[in-house]
């Protein structure tokens, strides 16, 4: 800096490691491929590691080979979703990285999944490009990521950092990292509105020196959670009523779980009317996400846990929502209401 504004004192850093460095390999004015690395005090940590959905093949990782992949210390992931876990097993597998990768328990277990879909999708594509990994690399991957509980802190080669609650899927986490008394708070997506399942984004409750947070939706006013539910259940009851057939597009997991769980709370209440209008979720991922969202309830809200004390019966044990994987399993016979992933929808839905 060539010199101080309103008359400060610019104290120039003599050692470079003094320096905290910010760079967004991905995910800087841009939604994808969320990538950002820190630089502090010798230590060097990677915040999520995702592809982007707009490009293909290696164009869509992040810009990796700006930071010296032997130098990473860590790789922290947030959350599950492609944008910001689909490249860790490339980068695991097929470049000199030898840090440790910490995710929740529920993040590790869904990614897993995902990350088969997207080798599956894109292998299948009608796309030039490939999956940038096998399924056995993503295997190997898979094995080498540690997790990490919300609320523990850990302490690798000098950096502390612990996760807390971030909303937005199941299993989201907020970092909180600290190195030589600086602390640095990366949230990740996140969501302060607490919905069915989802614990909402946790106040970590401690002064930090440096907040790295997203913005996708810094701008924007959002209808209140219980007026977007009315709206919601209403146009699909309007449509099955006149003997429609609602079609739905969603993603395999993630917010679609709560969609779900709005349905069948809607249905339950009003079954006199709907009992006879099925409910279908095509998707190749449909069951193995519901069993997965079966698996983690008790890292849900105390909503969830509410419902399963009182009635013993798991919320995502679904009454009035079918699962298939593909469209010969849903009869063509009047009114219903189909949830179908890119996939199903692309077959042909």
């Amino acid at each position: 800096m060539a010199s101080a504004l309103h008359g400060e004192q610019v104290i120039p850093i003599e050692d470079k490691d003094d320096l905290l460095r910010i760079t967004p390999l991905g995910a800087g004015r841009e939604v994808g491929r969320s990538c950002i690395v820190l630089q502090y005090k010798g230590k060097t940590i990677m915040l999520d590691c995702g592809l982007h959905a707009g490009h293909e093949g290696i164009n869509s990782l992040p810009f990796i080979d700006m930071v010296e992949p032997e130098t990473v210390d860590l790789l922290l992931v947030t959350h599950f979703h492609i944008d910001h876990a689909a490249a860790v097993p490339y980068y695991l597998e097929k470049t000199p990285f030898r840090g440790r990768t910490f995710m929740t328990r529920p993040t590790k277990g869904v990614f897993r999944w995902l990350a088969t879909d997207y080798i599956r999708v894109t292998n299948s594509s009608n796309s030039d490009s490939s999956a940038l990994y096998t399924e056995a690399e993503l295997i190997s991957a898979h094995a080498k990521i540690e997790e990490i509980d919300v609320h523990q802190q850990v302490e690798v080669n000098g950096i502390k950092f612990t996760a807390y609650n971030a909303g937005h899927v199941l299993g989201a986490a907020m970092f909180l990292i600290e190195i030589a008394g600086v602390k640095i708070l990366y949230t990740g997506d996140y969501s302060r509105e607490e919905d069915r399942h989802l614990i909402p984004a946790e106040n970590p409750g401690v002064t930090v020196d440096v907040l790295i947070t997203e913005s996708t939706y810094g701008l924007h006013n959002h209808e209140p959670r219980a007026d977007r539910e009315r709206s919601f259940t209403k146009q699909v009851r309007d449509v099955v009523r006149r003997r429609g057939n609602c079609l739905l597009p969603v993603t395999a997991l993630g917010r679609t779980q709560e969609l779900l769980l709005i349905l069948e709370e809607y249905w339950s209440r009003n079954v006199n009317d709907l009992d006879n209008v099925p409910i279908y979720f095509i998707s190749a991922l449909g069951k193995t996400g519901t069993r997965l969202y079966q698996k983690y309830v008790m890292d849900m809200s105390q909503r969830i846990q509410r419902q399963l004390s009182r009635t013993g019966r798991n919320p995502f044990d679904f009454r009035y929502i079918k699962t298939r994987t593909g469209l010969s399993e849903v009869p063509d016979a009047g009114p219903c209401v189909v949830l179908a992933t890119p996939g199903m929808l692309q077959s042909g839905v």
